[in-house]
């Protein structure tokens, strides 16, 4: 007994015809799928980024801190009194040798 042949090409056409509203279905949740991928690999991209920028902010903030300190280090009368006595030998005059200068 001989079966008759049948066109494998012909059949898979009909189903795909016949069935195509299930094919559409699973080509929009496969494409919506690929875009949650697409969306979550960027939302972590940019959560890493923020990251990343809130680290230099604190790092900045940190070395800004430390300079504000050094500025207000280096700005004391004290330092500056004592660097011009001994580096400049600068004194204070006496009370007789000091004039005083009017702007009028």
């Amino acid at each position: 007994m001989r079966s008759a042949r049948v066109n494998l090409a012909k059949e898979i056409g009909q189903d795909l015809l016949r069935y195509k509203w299930l094919l559409l279905l699973a080509a929009i949740t496969i494409g919506s799928a690929l875009i949650v991928i697409v969306i979550t690999q960027g939302t972590r991209q940019l959560t890493s980024e923020y990251n990343e920028l809130m680290a230099e902010q604190d790092r900045l903030d940190i070395e800004w801190r430390h300079l504000l300190l050094e500025q207000n280090t280096l700005m004391e009368h004290s330092r500056i009194e004592l660097l011009a006595r001994d580096k400049l030998g600068m004194k204070r005059p006496a009370p007789a040798e000091e004039k005083l200068v009017v702007q009028q």
